[in-house]
C-alpha cells in the first residue's frame, strides 16, 4: 500500500469528522463522518465556507478565532476552555471538541480541523451531576428539614393539652396536622428525587431543558414553576415541553437577548407558559410557518391559545395557555 492510498484510507475511516480548510475558510475535503455529523454529503460541503457549519450567533467569534489561528498556526485544540457548538444542516446545534493542525500541500497552507461530537459525553456528565445534586438535596431534606419540622410538631403536642382558650388548642391541632402533611409531602419529594429512571417528572424535564438551553444562550434564564405540574396528563405535558423547547430555540436563534424569563403556571383547570426576553423583538414580517405556527398549532389542538408580541421595553413575550 503506497502513502497516498494509506492516507485516503485513514482519512475515510477516521472516527472523528475531518475537514480540510484553506486560509479563506473554504472547505476542500470532508471525510464521511464529517458529512454524517453535519447532515450533508461530503461533495456538498466542499466549496462552502467553514462558517456555515457554525451556528449564526457564533459566526463573528468563529471568524475571529480562525484569523487568530492563521496568524500563528500550530497543532492545538480550538477554543481551550470554551464551549464550542456546530450546526447540523437541519439547524440543530450540538456541542463539539475541535482540534486544529496546519498542513502545507503544494506550497499552500491548509488547516486540518478534527471535529468530535460530545453530545453524549456532556449529557452523561450533566445527568451524573444532576443525580449527585438530587442526592445531596434529598439528604439535606431528610437529615435537617424533616427533623426540625418533626421536632416542632412534638413541641406543639407537648403544650396542646394545656392550651387555653379552646380556640388556641384547636389552632395548635390544625398546625400539627399541617406539619404532618408537610413531612409526608417532603418524604414523597425525597423519593421522587431518588428516581433516576426514565425522563423524570415534568418539572425536572422543564428544568433540564432550560439548563441545556442556557449553554446556548450564554447565561442562565430565570425559571419559575408554579402549581402541581407533575400531575398533568402526558399529552398536555408533551406539548408543553415541545413549546418550551421551540420558544427557547427561537430566543437562541433570533433574539440576541441577555435576559430570559420562563414561567410555567398551573392554576385550577389551566396551565400557562410565558417566555419573556429583552432581545431585538419580532421582525416586521414574521414567518407564517415554522416555530411560531407550531406553537400555535399545539395550543389549538388542546383547545387553548398562543400569542407572541412585543415585550416592554424591548424584546418579545410568548404567552401559551391551554385548559386541562
Amino acid at each position: 500500500m503506497d502513502r497516498t492510498e494509506l492516507a485516503g484510507a485513514l482519512f475515510d475511516s477516521c472516527p472523528d469528522g475531518v475537514i480540510l480548510v484553506d486560509v479563506d475558510g473554504v472547505i476542500h475535503l470532508a471525510n464521511p463522518l464529517a458529512a454524517l455529523m453535519f447532515g450533508s454529503p461530503a461533495a456538498d460541503l466542499v466549496g462552502t465556507s467553514i462558517d456555515a457549519l457554525v451556528p449564526p450567533e457564533f459566526h463573528d467569534s468563529h471568524r475571529q478565532r480562525r484569523e487568530s489561528y492563521l496568524a500563528a498556526p500550530s497543532t492545538r485544540p480550538m477554543g481551550t476552555g470554551l464551549q464550542l457548538f456546530a450546526q447540523h444542516v437541519s439547524g440543530e446545534m450540538f456541542p463539539v471538541e475541535i482540534s486544529l493542525s496546519p498542513c502545507t500541500i503544494g506550497g499552500t497552507l491548509f488547516t486540518v480541523a478534527t471535529v468530535r461530537d460530545v453530545t453524549e459525553r456532556q449529557e452523561s456528565a450533566a445527568q451524573m451531576a444532576m443525580f449527585e445534586d438530587r442526592e445531596r438535596i434529598a439528604r439535606d431534606l431528610h437529615d435537617m428539614v424533616i427533623q426540625r419540622i418533626f421536632a416542632a410538631g412534638m413541641h406543639l403536642q407537648a403544650v396542646q393539652g394545656s392550651a387555653q382558650p379552646p380556640m388556641v388548642a384547636d389552632r395548635i391541632a390544625t398546625t400539627i396536622t399541617e406539619l404532618d402533611d408537610t413531612i409526608r409531602e417532603l418524604r414523597a419529594a425525597i423519593f421522587r428525587l431518588g428516581q433516576h429512571d426514565g425522563h423524570g417528572t415534568l418539572s425536572v424535564q422543564i428544568s433540564d431543558l432550560v439548563d441545556d438551553r442556557s449553554r446556548h444562550l450564554g447565561f442562565e434564564p430565570v425559571l419559575r414553576l408554579v402549581g402541581d405540574l407533575d400531575g398533568l396528563a402526558d399529552f398536555v405535558a408533551e406539548q408543553l415541553i415541545a413549546t418550551v423547547n421551540e420558544g427557547l430555540s427561537n430566543v437562541v436563534r433570533h433574539a440576541h437577548a441577555t435576559f430570559v424569563e420562563i414561567e410555567v403556571r398551573r392554576v385550577d383547570d389551566t396551565v400557562a407558559l410565558r417566555i419573556v426576553d429583552n432581545g431585538v423583538g419580532l421582525p416586521d414580517e414574521p414567518k407564517g410557518s415554522g416555530g411560531l405556527s407550531n406553537m400555535m398549532w399545539r395550543a389549538a389542538e388542546l383547545g387553548g391559545s398562543c400569542t407572541v408580541g412585543p415585550n416592554d421595553p424591548t424584546g418579545t413575550e410568548l404567552s401559551w395557555r391551554v385548559p386541562i
